[in-house]
């Protein structure tokens, strides 16, 4: 019966006093539905590669170039050699196993498909607990001429049909060969860093003539993942990469005879369930997540939950004036402490529970945007463990947020409250409700120049002036494919001849591409091993044309002029002559040149051929362009050399004008025509930078589509107090008219009352705000300037007193407005 009696108490309280329970409610549901949408990204963001079986001792080795005069090159591959050496020094490696991967061409019913295999070891199937639904996975690895395919391949393919023993012909470019289907296994979680569509076992003999792949040691194509039989042995390991490097790795090409590969190359080997959030450098199968945005919004979600809480507190307390007479009847009733504290937190809880019904049903509203922001598939799992746990976190917040109200409320005193007719309100709480709209807005303020400046970074990236001009730019890819590349000076004069093309050239990288390609070159005044590394694009007559690159001295390739450099082949019969290069300004100020007119017809030299074939060409420099934005604008622009590739090309660029729909179909219709081996794949340049910032971008939305809900809540709590508030001095408004006090005194007198608070909050938030966005601008090589935050935290106060002045002004000139006799008359 008491219980029955709460509950009908604690529900007529609620329809009674529908806008302090609406504000309650709504603040608390939104609360809940961020808190919730947040900590559904955030276990799926640190639930990475935990679902292998023995994922504590599954480790993957990383590298990193510390080139001199760059920044260093951090790669998630390893190089190929390195799994021998790795298996041969260090007793606690129990297996090992690479995964590369490369885009064959299948012919498959008399269709075309590029798929991506990947090429792994025979212990891969000992490191790696996937499920196979069909087959045997270890018999498969053993043998060079079996394939797997993962459960949605096996179905594109074979339809219904038994893929066992069914044969795909694989075309590698370099070689041609059929492989048997031997196991069909499941597709890979989304929630891993690994992608596994089909697999192959790696034979090392098929790629001799691709050195790079698997024999170089200074060319990374491939993950190394070990397992090691304890869970501590990888510190052991990482502890004796330097000395493992200096045995195992050749001479390094820079330095001296006296250089050893740990002054220039640091190995290290991480954890898979850390290589999500962790590891760092190109390479990854999948993209990446970041431990920072992680700890951020799990951060943004206490905060707006704690902000929802501080509502009610401060909604309750504040409404306690109204309660003041109900709670002393029931104390002189026979009421205890106990009862009524029951009976408010009952209340609190009930709201609570209430919240979460609603916050639900925002969670699955929001669900489709969400996950379109994130690029991700998260969905609510209505298990009993997650119904129990927001049940369980619901009734937490009710208790706790309703605890300190229940506490005040049930103190009263009968017979003071009574006989003063209003509520026995302290000083205390007064101040500690003052406080505790500082930290509101606060918190508010913080949020709100965190999202400026992220968003400001964000433009910045986008308007940055790159040094070539992205727009209207199609990139037409497999251009490098034996098929394609016969074709290739043919399909570059048929479409120049559209009427929308107005330039035209390839090249073996485009921007947005993030390839580390390499090469070593020296004047020759410099030794041997004083030679740079630089990074090299090797492109085609009109790129600089076409892409807009500004040339600050000299020219660009010319087809009648001599600029085609000597082949590998020419050079070992011996036939070797001066070739042209085109350098950036970086690489300009590495070598040392005065200025770019000075560096004009100057030589460099740079080595050609395999390892140890001391195979040397001359070139020299024609051109200096500008430093260009090839990448994101986290990467300091490396010195660069642009060699002008005459034989290959992986793409094709095409400058066009007006819509480019028409054009991209001419294109296809021409390329199934003279290559209908090959699919057809095409992109645009801005979408391939875009996609460089895809992540931070969905990030930086969602960021501030939080920090506005944290800020909404907080208005929402600031509008039910100043409604109480106004509604508490009601008399004192009606003797201050009556004295000659008008509207906008009265307004002006109120809003005052709460633009302390807000420029308390901003002075606390300012610092703070500096401070984290400052370091978070970091991660960024070319930013906005640190100053641009002082402004924007101006801006965020003057934004945070509109949204005071315009909550509290609403109640304060409907109160302000009201017939002075009926305020006299008030209680």
């Amino acid at each position: 019966m008491l219980l029955t009696n709460y509950f009908q108490t604690g529900w007529r309280n609620l329809l009674k006093n529908k806008l302090f329970s609406m504000i309650n409610i709504i603040g608390l549901a939104i609360g809940l539905a961020a808190c919730a949408l947040i900590m559904m990204f955030v276990k799926h963001e640190t639930s990475y590669d935990n679902f292998w079986e023995n994922a504590d001792r599954i480790h993957r080795s990383h590298i990193t170039f510390a080139i001199p005069g760059r920044d260093p090159m951090h790669a998630s591959s390893s190089p190929g050699p390195l799994i021998h050496a790795l298996k041969k020094d260090f007793p606690q490696v129990e297996y090992a196993s690479r995964i590369g991967g490369w885009g064959p061409t299948i012919e498959h019913n008399g269709q075309v498909f590029v798929e991506q295999i990947k090429l792994v070891d025979t212990d891969f199937a000992k490191i790696f607990s996937v499920n196979v639904l069909k087959g045997d996975l270890e018999a498969a690895l053993q043998d060079n001429s079996s394939i797997v395919l993962n459960e949605s391949l096996a179905k594109k393919y074979f339809g219904d049909q038994d893929p066992i023993g069914q044969v795909l012909a694989l075309d590698f470019n370099f070689f041609k060969k059929d492989y048997q289907v031997a196991a069909i296994i499941a597709d890979t979680p989304r929630n891993s860093q690994i992608d596994l569509p089909a697999l192959i076992a790696i034979d090392e003999t098929a790629w001799q003539e691709q050195n790079y792949m698997f024999h170089a040691w200074f060319s990374v194509n491939s993950q190394l993942f070990f397992t090691t039989h304890r869970a501590q042995d990888l510190a052991d390991i990482n502890q004796q990469f330097d000395d493992f490097a200096n045995r195992n790795f050749p001479q390094m090409p820079i330095g001296g005879d006296d250089a050893k590969a740990s002054d220039f190359i640091k190995l290290s080997a991480m954890n898979i369930q850390d290589l999500h959030l962790n590891a760092i450098g190109f390479g990854e199968m999948r993209p990446q997540g970041s431990k920072t945005t992680v700890i951020t919004f799990s951060a943004i979600a206490v905060l707006i939950l704690l902000i929802a809480c501080i509502n009610f507190m401060n909604l309750s307390t504040a409404h306690a004036a109204k309660r003041a007479k109900e709670v002393s009847l029931r104390k002189v009733l026979g009421a205890t402490r106990r009862n009524l504290i029951t009976q408010f937190l009952g209340e609190s809880v009930l709201m609570t529970l209430i919240s979460v019904i609603l916050a639900f049903a925002m969670v699955e509203l929001a669900l489709p945007f969400y996950n379109e922001v994130l690029n991700q598939q998260l969905a609510v799992s209505y298990d009993l463990n997650t119904i129990a746990s927001l049940l369980l976190l619901a009734t937490s917040v009710g208790v706790l947020s309703g605890l300190y109200p229940a506490f005040i409320l049930s103190g009263f005193r009968p017979a003071t409250v009574l006989k003063a007719n209003k509520s026995a309100e302290t000083g205390a709480s007064l101040k500690l409700r003052a406080a505790l709209v500082i930290f509101q807005f606060a918190v508010s303020i913080g949020l709100f120049v965190s999202t400026s400046v992220v968003y400001s970074q964000m433009q910045y990236a986008k308007q940055m002036d790159a040094g070539f001009n992205k727009d209207n730019m199609l990139v037409i890819n497999r251009v490098s494919r034996e098929e394609a590349s016969n074709k290739r000076e043919l399909l570059l004069q048929e479409i120049v001849k559209h009427p929308q093309v107005t330039a035209i050239t390839y090249s073996n990288e485009t921007p947005g591409n993030t390839n580390e390609n390499n090469t070593t070159m020296r004047t020759p005044q410099m030794p041997e091993e004083d030679a740079l590394i630089l990074g090299q694009r090797a492109i085609g007559y009109g790129f600089f044309q076409a892409y807009e690159i500004n040339l600050i001295a000299g020219r660009a390739y010319d087809k009648n002029r001599s600029d085609i450099t000597p082949t590998d082949e020419q050079l070992r019969a011996g036939e070797n002559f001066p070739g042209s290069i085109v350098i950036n300004e970086s690489a300009l100020r590495r070598f040392g040149f005065d200025n770019a007119d000075s560096a004009l017809g100057k030589t460099l030299i740079t080595g050609r051929g395999d390892p140890g074939e001391d195979l040397f060409v001359e070139l020299v420099i024609i051109g200096v362009v500008e430093d260009v934005h090839f990448n994101s604008l986290h990467a300091t622009i490396r010195p660069e050399v642009y060699p002008l590739s005459a034989e290959f090309a992986n793409s094709i660029s095409v400058r066009f004008t007006g819509s480019p729909e028409q054009l991209v179909e001419d294109v296809k219709t021409l390329w199934r025509q003279e290559i209908p081996g090959i699919p057809f794949s095409h992109s645009f340049v801005e979408d391939n930078i875009a996609e460089l910032y895809q992540a931070e971008q969905g990030q930086a939305t969602m960021f501030a589509v939080f920090s506005a809900l944290a800020i909404l809540v907080a208005s929402l709590g600031l509008f039910g107090l100043a409604s109480f508030t106004a509604d508490r001095r009601t008399k004192e408004i009606g003797v201050r008219k009556v004295m000659g006090a008008g509207v906008f005194d009265i307004v002006k007198m109120l809003m005052w009352q709460f633009t302390k608070p807000v420029m308390i909050a901003s002075l606390i938030a300012w610092p703070v705000a500096f401070y984290y966005m400052s370091d978070w601008l970091e991660a960024f090589v070319y930013r906005i300037d640190t100053s641009a935050i002082l402004g924007l935290s101006v801006v965020a106060a003057l934004f945070a007193l509109c949204i005071a002045w315009i909550t509290v002004a609403s109640n304060a000139i409907r109160v302000a407005r009201a017939n002075p006799i009926k305020a006299l008359r008030y209680e």
